[in-house]
């Protein structure tokens, strides 16, 4: 399969998959801080077969508040990584050179909605492009992008394990 016709809504294979997977070979070699706070190294341990994984994510936002860095499955509900974690928690994250053992929380759809929109404020062309490639789109409205949402989970991964209200964003 050629870099051409691949898109987010099948498993990479070949030269691609490789690709994909940089990061990975990067954080392993000590130099996670070219990745700066945009990708997060996901550890988890597969539901099934037990295997650790390690999982490049786009971090979609970086709380300062709260201190979450906030990741969309945005190939959907049906992502092993993302399977893997709702069956057994993270078992660390690395941002940067920074590693920890993480809590994390799912955020519901409204949540995951205003998060998502504020990405996409920030990354317009990015957000248009990854929606595309992920063959997911809404309407343009607050309502859709909730409906889409559902199609997308994310989930906030911290250091601490406070609980932290959903943040209502106009």
């Amino acid at each position: 399969m050629s870099l051409k016709n691949w898109n987010f809504r099948q498993k990479p294979t070949g030269m691609w998959r490789r690709l994909l997977r940089l990061p990975v070979y990067l954080y392993r070699a000590r130099l996670g801080f070219l990745m700066g706070q945009r990708i997060l190294l996901l550890t988890h341990r597969g539901r099934i077969s037990g295997r650790v994984f390690r999982t490049p994510v786009e971090v979609v936002e970086h709380d300062q508040e709260t201190g979450e860095y906030i990741v969309c499955s945005g190939t959907g509900p049906f992502a092993d990584w993302y399977r893997n974690i709702a069956e057994h928690p993270a078992e660390q994250v690395q941002v940067c050179n920074r590693r920890w053992r993480p809590h994390q929380r799912i955020l519901d759809t409204r949540e995951a909605a205003q998060r998502f929109a504020r990405y996409e404020e920030l990354h317009p062309r990015t957000a248009r492009r990854l929606l595309a490639s992920m063959g997911n789109s809404y309407d343009g409205t607050d309502d859709g992008r909730v409906v889409m949402m559902t199609r997308m989970p994310m989930v906030a991964f911290s250091h601490s394990q406070r609980t932290v209200e959903p943040q209502s964003h106009p």
